[in-house]
């Protein structure tokens, strides 16, 4: 067995696709958003049976394997180590010197924390951080989950000691482990004399790391230094803790974001697990798209500072722009952070729980923090709240909640709802991808059933359907010929799906793609199956049925029209050559069409 089929054999599709996006069940197979373009409606499909994952809407499918080249942003070597790990399977043919750069630079970083850590734990220099973390409270348990580790006061020892396990210089450097020296050549050690922080991908990868000053801050160096942008590490696609955290996230289904990695270790230390962090810079959209594929709902620490607050109102815009339900964590006074809370006493952890436990809505935050500044007695402070709360509402996407905090502001300013109302900033309700009469505005007449204007995806729901449900087939038959299929593909199995069927008068999927001997139409089939639970699996058998008959009316209202203006076209040329006979004819063919056509209407 290869590589990639014992991979394949130990993960499934669904577990590995749900790491990145929230799935929902559709009959026998799953739906969500595609990540891989901007939807409102759920297109993106992942089947259990079959393995597979397609997206209707951008047209992108396949295999696990391509699911997460595409993603991660990978090539296949390093979408087969991803997959290896998560599966546990030993790569036969790895070799660290043919393996790509990420993955060097990944085990750079790998055995960069390992020496942190050893340093940390075994050395007489290291005793410094151990005290500092004792001090902390910081267990033994905490210190091994979090790798936690100690860079020594020196200025080659790590460089030396990468150097010993066969990385180059340049290597080393490009993982962000060492400085270019300004004068001469060679490196040394970027990170010296420091706690050291591992930080983790979503994978468990190491990719970078935080060093934190122990003791007093000296005038000239920062009380953090962080792995510069590499390769593998760019801080603003990366959350700290949130490999350890995001099945605690997705089981709690919320997310707590804290601004500290001291205050991520604090919180797992007394079993908070659903807590990551920003490592103290502000949220940004690649963040936040990564938590909403866990959870869409995210509750704020921030540190409660002006810069603690200037990070998380720029995040709740952001969070808020995607859809996220965002509440805000008030800590008890004279509480800076989660991790001081959590250290405060003997009951400090369950004060910590208290606090996520009370935490507000955002609109209950904001209201408190604009109000607080302004007087609502005042003309020109009601201006003021009334404009800075009025753009934070409208940024909310349910009109039930949005409705609830208008009214709200309209008492507490005693105005009437509808002034605020008609300020609202205004807001393009039109989605971005209308085109033609609907982009501008033009009232579309509503259809009893689905309308669909392209005649490739009318063939593509009516066998999906019929795949599904072999018992629609006699009614199909009835009403649907081979040549109203545009697609000759659908034709094909079309043709073969009916030939089958009156064979066996039922419909083994697995057999009769097995009687077709063509992977294309093979995977084709597993595309309609597909199509059919997106389209169709919220639908009794009898709404099913409904749908269907008029899918069949509209693809042969098209098959006929198009042969209806072939025959005009023909009984002008007739009559342009004087044919009486063939006008005749083709007049009568025409009336049997036009019949057809009203019978259809």
């Amino acid at each position: 067995m290869s590589d990639v089929e014992d991979i394949k054999n130990r993960l499934d599709i669904v577990d590995v696709v749900r790491e990145y996006v929230q799935l929902k069940q559709a009959g026998t197979n799953w739906k969500a958003c595609c990540p891989f373009h901007n939807e409102k409606t759920p297109s993106f499909m992942v089947s259990k049976d079959k393995q597979i994952w397609h997206c209707f809407g951008c047209g992108e499918g396949g295999d696990v394997f391509s699911f997460i080249q595409k993603i991660e942003g990978v090539e296949f070597a390093e979408a087969l180590r991803i997959l290896a790990d998560k599966a546990g399977v030993k790569l036969s043919n790895y070799n660290p010197e043919v393996s790509n750069q990420k993955t060097k630079l990944m085990d750079i970083c790998e055995s960069a924390a390992n020496f942190f850590h050893q340093y940390l734990l075994k050395s007489e220099a290291g005793k410094i951080a151990r005290d500092y973390l004792e001090k902390r409270g910081i267990g033994s348990m905490e210190i091994e989950q979090f790798k936690l580790g100690y860079a020594p006061n020196s200025w080659d020892a790590l460089l030396n000691a990468l150097k010993k396990k066969g990385f180059s210089e340049q290597d080393i450097f490009l993982a962000g482990m060492t400085v270019k020296k300004e004068r001469g050549v060679g490196f040394y050690d970027r990170f010296r004399e420091r706690l050291m922080f591992p930080i983790w991908d979503v994978h468990s990868n190491i990719i970078g790391f935080t060093g934190r000053i122990l003791g007093p801050e000296k005038e000239g160096v920062g009380k953090y230094v962080n792995t510069p942008q590499t390769q593998v590490y760019d801080k603003s696609r990366v959350i700290y803790g949130l490999n350890f955290a995001k099945q605690e996230i997705r089981k709690n289904d919320l997310a707590i974001m804290v601004e500290g990695n001291m205050d991520v270790v604090a919180s797992h230390g007394v079993s908070v697990n659903n807590v990551v962090a920003t490592s103290g810079t502000a949220m940004t959209i690649e963040q936040i798209k990564l938590l909403k594929r866990y959870s869409e709902n995210l509750a704020l620490a921030f540190d409660s500072d002006p810069a603690g607050e200037s990070a998380a109102d720029r995040g709740i815009d952001l969070a808020l722009a995607e859809g996220m339900n965002i509440r805000i964590i008030v800590l008890p006074k004279g509480f800076k952070d989660p991790d001081e809370l959590i250290k405060s006493s003997s009951g400090g952890a369950d004060k910590w729980r208290e606090a996520i436990k009370n935490s507000q809505s955002i609109m209950e935050y904001f209201f408190d923090k604009i109000l607080n500044k302004y007087d609502k007695e005042k003309v020109e402070d009601k201006k003021k709240i009334a404009e800075i709360l009025l753009s934070k509402i409208t940024k909310i996407h349910n009109q039930v909640e949005q409705t609830h905090w208008i009214q709200k502001l309209a008492e507490l300013l005693r105005v009437k709802e509808e002034i605020l109302r008609s300020s609202l900033p205004k807001k393009d309700a039109r989605p971005s991808n209308l085109r033609g009469e609907q982009a501008k505005g033009l009232k579309i007449e509503e259809k009893p059933f689905k309308t669909v204007a392209n005649k490739d995806i009318l063939g593509e729901e009516i066998l999906a359907l019929a795949l599904k449900n072999s018992g629609f087939l006699p009614k199909i038959i009835e009403k649907v010929l081979p040549e109203m299929f545009s697609n000759p593909q659908l034709a094909d199995i079309y043709k073969k799906l009916v030939s089958y069927y009156n064979k066996y008068t039922d419909v083994d999927l697995d057999d009769f793609k097995n009687t077709l001997a063509d992977e294309n139409l093979a995977s084709y089939i597993n595309q309609l199956l597909l199509l059919a639970d997106k389209e169709f699996s919220e639908l009794d058998k009898d709404k099913q049925e409904d749908e269907l008959l008029g899918l069949m009316d509209y693809l042969q209202k098209n098959y006929l029209t198009e042969i209806r203006s072939g025959l005009i076209a023909e009984i002008r040329k007739a009559e342009g050559s004087n044919d009486k006979k063939r006008v005749e004819e083709l007049t009568e063919e025409l009336q049997y069409c036009n019949a057809k056509l009203l019978k259809i209407n």
